[in-house]
């Protein structure tokens, strides 16, 4: 063996791990390329702007944005979620503390599962659902909070929230679930999170020429409205499916983090994974009547 190869075979094996998380996320990347073309037929209702649509005035203000750049709109979003879906898979690593974790072969296993799974690949890249971007500066915010950097976590978590409105309420029930041995602060923090939501929000709708009124209830109409028709939820199973929906990435994500912590069983959360590709999949690709 020439002294070359030897070298090369011994930096391969020293760097086995990381050279798999490399190919895992080349493998990612082509694989949200080939999809970049393909569009649900019903994706025309998140960015037409009908009555009663649950897209933020945020979400709106990017659309308008990207109409500046020489890319479609929609697939302008669908490489920002199909790019959030990495620094959403890296910031998982580092919420694991993955790279402190003595068996290598686990954490990359976990990196790359993050990026190759169906629930992220068909919310992001296929569906052009920005779940992934709201949910990575939520994931940073709490990193940041576990830290104590309390006001740069706030600062992170307004956009996420809203952006992806229906995060809100989970942003502060995790502060008020992690505020020990901080003697009332948290409502400080609550607030400044709300205002900061609430002026986002406003502000938002008037750039896009909306009142400001607006902006405000569009971060609260995913309680209530169908994405599709505007209406109001009259069928309870829709309304669950619906929820299902608008939570399932939060959700399938959070069991991934769970499971690796070893506070969830990895059987429960691939029945979350499962549970949410199906209902995913059932909206994006539903069966002929």
């Amino acid at each position: 063996m020439l002294k070359i190869e030897k070298k090369l075979l011994l930096w391969t094996e020293k760097h086995m791990f990381l050279l798999m998380a490399v190919l895992g996320a080349a493998v990612a990347l082509y694989l949200r390329r080939t999809a970049i073309w393909w569009s649900s037929p019903e994706v025309v209702y998140y960015f037409d702007g009908h009555g009663n649509n649950i897209q933020s005035s945020f979400y709106f203000l990017v659309i308008q944005l990207f109409q500046h750049l020489p890319i479609l709109p929609l697939h302008g979003i669908k490489w920002l979620a199909g790019l959030a879906d990495y620094v959403a898979a890296v910031l998982c690593f580092v919420a694991v503390r993955g790279y402190k974790e003595q068996c290598k072969l686990k954490s990359t296993f976990y990196f790359i599962g993050c990026l190759l799974s169906p629930v992220v690949f068909l919310r992001g890249i296929c569906w052009a659902q920005i779940d992934s971007v709201a949910f990575s500066l939520l994931l940073g915010a709490y990193l940041l909070w576990k830290k104590e950097k309390y006001m740069g976590a706030v600062l992170l978590a307004i956009p996420g929230a809203v952006l992806y409105p229906c995060f809100f309420p989970v942003v502060l029930f995790l502060m008020w679930h992690h505020s020990r041995g901080m003697e009332g602060k948290v409502w400080i923090y609550a607030g400044v999170f709300a205002a900061g939501c609430y002026i986002l929000s406003g502000a938002s709708s008037v750039l896009t020429g909306q009142p400001w009124g607006d902006g405000i209830l569009s971060c609260i109409r995913w309680t209530s409205y169908d994405p599709y028709t505007g209406e109001l939820y009259r069928d309870p199973l829709l309304w669950v499916k619906q929820m299902v929906n608008l939570f399932g990435y939060g959700a399938a994500m959070v069991s991934g983090i769970a499971a690796y912590r070893h506070k969830l069983s990895y059987k429960n959360a691939l029945l979350i994974q499962l549970a949410v590709s199906l209902v995913y999949g059932s909206l994006l690709f539903p069966l002929a009547e």
